[in-house]
């Protein structure tokens, strides 16, 4: 009996089924309009999965800054801090998750120029699944609420 139950385990592990994959697009993507002497922005979008598998944001990048990274934001004890997120941001499957402010964001270091309002730039996001996807980021008056206007 236990002849067959290494064989019949390679055979299941052969015919498992591999066709979870994620399917991703990027939307909704804005930035608030930044003033002379500013050096740093914030950036936000929606990450939609479409598909059955997950996947997991671990890099971005932009032309508009010298640096680019994963941030989020937490309060605690009436300080709020950000951290870079060094191990990525998960996209689960069937699922969207929203970068907005106060949360999770795309933090943007040394900006090479002003982001003005009506302005566009894109956002090169590296998956580890799906590789490279780009979103397109609108740049909003500084008082705007964000994602409705975005769209």
């Amino acid at each position: 009996m236990f002849k067959f139950a290494i064989p019949l385990c390679l055979l299941a592990a052969a015919c498992s089924d591999d066709s979870a994959q994620p399917d991703l697009k990027p939307t909704d993507g804005w930035a608030r309009e930044s003033v002379p002497g500013q050096t740093s922005a914030a950036a936000y979008l929606t990450i939609i999965n479409n598909g059955t598998g997950e996947d997991r944001l671990v890099r971005v990048e932009s032309d508009v800054a010298g640096h680019a990274m994963l941030h989020s934001t937490a309060t605690k004890g009436g300080v709020t801090r950000m951290r870079h997120i060094a191990a990525g941001l998960e996209i689960p499957s069937k699922t969207a998750v929203e970068l907005s402010p106060g949360r999770t964001h795309v933090m943007l270091s040394e900006l090479k120029a002003p982001l003005g309002r009506g302005d566009k730039f894109e956002l090169e996001l590296d998956f580890e699944r799906s590789g490279r996807r780009t979103a397109v980021i609108k740049v909003l008056d500084p008082s705007s609420a964000g994602l409705q206007e975005a769209r």
